[in-house]
């Protein structure tokens, strides 16, 4: 049905409810209701945004029908039709409310929820009216005088009240109690002055404004204008001549603050090697096409160049380009060297930049305004009509996958959008998943391998230490951060004027703080985990639920005084570093150090400019980089994945010591890897000494098929959350019954659990858990649905995570 001539819409709103809802259309907004549109509609007892997915003008048989109370969006419609059938795609297979999966696909921004506030209602004479005949209270006086200031929200104004007093103000209509919508919060608008048709009879001042605004084509900020010596007072006059047009317009953000200090790589053109122009061919020749490639490419073998050459030939036939990758960290690296090749038509899109900058970028690329765009997970929505090609670097990486509600992965879903489009999809990796090199094997990828660095430039050489044979310091309880032979191997490249990056993988100074007395192991409250010291603040911190504690003095148990900090992180591997090699600059990568905006840039240009010799950090610097010097690599403790519950650890693990070994030997001299590890022998190190994916995916791959794991199989896992135990536990075993029955027909489906998640508790929240296994894809997901759409447990939450990353 044509846009404007419909008298229903079909909306989905973003809650935990599966469907969409019918909407009337008012008279007076049929013109601006449109298939993509954001609407304020009323829904329960509060108003929310919603997003049309389908208009029409058949009524609904039943129900009594709300009316759409407004059009959020000023001039085209925030959602694609693209984007909306990619959602429904992924609402159906995730098993996710496509609410939900439509507000994704947006800057948080754009789907606020309606907030309860209590505004003033009546005048200074229906107050002092409503005192004099007893309907409100010397005590009601102080709410009123609060809501004089300005609207009050809900929960502020009962902590300050009463829900009498709220009721009495109201009845006497003294207050209004309403849900107020505010759209793009955080946004910062200027003002700009659009010349119209000038008239005669201006002052002299009103004659120069009007001409500097012509000299400048017709438009300026008042900023500018105010700038150049035209007041306010001028602007006011020529405004109510009609000789100029005063808007409102938000913020345009430039990358110069989010690529400050980052040298642009200046690289001029680029000269390919011969795997480089053997990958950029093949792929050249799928453009216009579906066509899913797996580029598998050792580290430092180019996989960037060939991106950016084929990102190039998608710009140059007049289409757009979009490139995902797994941390925010990368982003600078690669928005650097896009900029060098793309001017100004790039747009960065990450969580990290403010609501301001966010909403700009995704409004650039909603206008066309750009050919290229990058950004982690979420960027995989960005709203290009002229979309060429989709590249995914790092597609192996964990982080492509959704943690909380809707579930998806890019990288899966960004295939899908390829092949809705019929364009071709780039994944890249020198370690791909299991999942995609399977399906490489399977015929469907075009698997593409890059076995040589660029220049001829040889892989680092790789040994491994073995802990057990190492001594460790007496203070550090059995746990050795440097060994000697690293020490000796670190001194000889800092002698060298070499640099040298050192990979710890967990944040803070310890895991968790003991009392020598009494064995008291200061856990939080709230979640199964130990408190992680971090000295350098002097708490205890979750990094689970943010609890933070003063380091205590005393044990709180047996007042004893001996608190022993056991294990170790970043911030004590720098305390070591610092007494090990006086004098030796060092920085810290990882989340704390990174909070402020600015300093991961900061941090990584000082490295790249050899302000800094050596950098510690955890897995946000072991993928994507590229600093010359650095000619050795340490991985102090390997084993810290290998234990984990989890059947995709030992994936996890040569993914991490493959990419951060690539760090090393990057310019003209070789590079070294010193790998730490209690279990030198383990097939995931093994393989990783040697650079050898190929072999790796041979051993993993029957472990996968002999235990019956992904990618062999498809897994659901179901998670149960509430704040009591017995609703948990109920809810979980009435399901698991459910599901048995269910799932007694397909054959080979296997069922674990239910069963406490290994993280059994978070944020006070208690977690069962049940894995599902299946070679029957579909059937598995259809059987799932039966038994748990629609169902709900009084207390409890069930998220259902679809071919799951993450099981603890």
């Amino acid at each position: 049905m044509p846009s404007g001539l419909s008298e229903f819409a079909e909306v989905a709103v973003p809650v935990a409810v599966h469907g969409t809802f019918t909407y009337a259309i008012p008279p007076a907004l049929r013109d601006s209701v449109r298939l993509g549109s954001r609407v304020e509609v009323p829904f329960g007892a509060k108003q929310n945004t919603g997003f049309v997915v389908a208009l029409t003008d058949r009524a609904p048989e039943s129900g009594k029908i709300k009316p759409i109370l407004g059009v959020l969006d000023d001039d085209e419609p925030a959602l694609l039709p693209e984007i909306i059938d990619l959602c429904r795609w992924a609402a159906d297979y995730y098993i996710a409310p496509l609410g939900d999966m439509l507000r994704t696909a947006l800057p948080a921004n754009m789907s606020a929820r309606g907030k309860r506030e209590i505004s003033l209602a009546g005048d200074e004479a229906m107050i002092a009216a409503a005192i004099e005949a007893n309907q409100i209270l010397d005590t009601d006086l102080a709410l009123i005088e609060e809501v004089r200031r300005r609207p009050l929200p809900f929960a502020a104004a009962l902590e300050a009240s009463s829900r009498s007093t709220i009721d009495r103000l109201r009845d006497a209509g003294i207050v209004t109690v309403a849900d107020r919508l505010t759209d793009a919060k955080g946004v910062r608008y200027d003002r700009f002055v659009i010349l119209e048709t000038p008239p005669d009879g201006l002052t002299a001042k009103q004659q120069q404004a009007v001409e500097l605004l012509a000299s400048r084509g017709g438009e300026m900020s008042v900023r500018a204008l105010e700038n150049a010596g035209v007041s306010a007072a001028v602007l006011g006059a020529l405004s109510k001549k009609s000789v100029i047009r005063i808007q409102r317009r938000a913020r345009r953000h430039t990358l110069d603050a989010f690529l400050a200090g980052l040298d642009p790589a200046s690289v001029g053109e680029i000269r390919h090697s011969e795997e480089q122009r053997a990958a950029i061919t093949a792929i050249r020749a799928g453009l216009g096409t579906f066509a899913p490639f797996l580029l598998e490419g050792v580290t430092g073998s180019g996989k960037t160049e060939v991106y950016i050459e084929l990102m190039r030939d998608a710009v140059r036939r007049g289409e757009q380009a979009l490139l995902l990758v797994p941390e925010i960290s990368l982003t600078p690296v690669f928005a650097s060297r896009l900029k060098e090749r793309f001017g100004e038509r790039i747009a960065i899109l990450h969580s990290s930049l403010s609501a301001s900058e966010r909403f700009d970028q995704w409004w650039r690329a909603r206008r066309g305004e750009v050919d290229v765009a990058i950004g982690p997970r979420s960027a995989l929505f960005t709203p290009f009509q002229r979309l060429g090609l989709i590249v995914v670097d790092e597609e192996g990486d964990s982080a492509y996958k959704q943690d909380e509600s809707p579930r998806y992965n890019a990288r899966d879903l960004a295939v899908v959008r390829a092949q809705f489009r019929g364009i071709p999809i780039v994944l890249g990796s020198a370690t791909p998943s299991l999942e995609s090199r399977e399906n490489a094997a399977r015929g469907k990828y075009t698997l593409i391998r890059m076995l040589s660095r660029v220049e001829s430039r040889p892989l680092p050489i790789a040994d491994v230490i073995d802990l057990r044979k190492e001594r460790a310091e007496k203070e550090d309880k059995g746990f050795v951060i440097f060994s000697n032979p690293l020490k000796e191997r670190l001194k000889e490249t800092f002698a060298a004027g070499e640099q040298a990056i050192i990979l710890m993988n967990r944040r803070g100074y310890a895991p968790y703080l003991l009392c020598r007395d009494c064995g008291h192991d200061f856990r939080c409250r709230d979640c199964s985990v130990t408190l992680t010291v971090h000295r350098r603040e002097g708490l205890l911190i979750c990094h689970y639920c943010g609890l933070r504690k003063k380091i205590p003095e005393h044990c709180p148990l047996c007042n004893g005084v001996t608190m022993q900090p056991i294990g170790f992180g970043t911030e004590k591997v720098e305390e070591r570093f610092l007494r090990d090699f006086p004098g030796i600059s060092v920085a810290v990568l990882d989340r704390d150090s990174t909070r402020k905006k600015g300093e991961l840039v900061r941090i990584l240009d000082a490295f790249r400019r050899q302000e800094t010799q050596a950098l510690i950090g955890t897995q946000m610097l072991s993928k994507g980089h590229h600093f010359p010097s650095v000619t050795l690599t340490a991985v102090l403790n390997a084993d810290s994945i290998l234990g984990y519950p989890d059947f995709r650890s030992a994936e996890k693990t040569f993914y991490l010591l493959t990419q951060v070994a690539g760090r090393s030997g990057r310019g003209d001299l070789i590079g070294t890897v010193l790998i730490q590890s209690a279990f030198p022998t383990h097939y995931a190190i093994q393989h990783a000494l040697r650079h050898d994916y190929e072999a790796f995916y041979e051993s993993e791959i029957q472990f996968r098929k002999t235990f019956h794991y992904p990618p062999v199989t498809s897994m659901i896992a179901i998670l149960f959350r509430g704040e009591h135990l017995t609703d948990v536990d109920r809810a979980a075993f009435e399901c698991g019954r459910k599901l048995e029955e269910a799932l007694k027909p397909i054959a080979g489906t296997r069922i674990q659990g239910p069963a406490p998640a290994p993280m059994a508790r978070i944020k006070g929240v208690y977690r069962y858990q049940i894995l599902l296994r299946s070679p029957h894809r579909t059937a598995l997901r259809k059987a799932v649905e039966a038994v748990m759409i629609g169902k709900k447990w009084k207390g409890v939450e069930v998220a259902i995570d679809v071919d799951p990353i993450n099981i603890l």
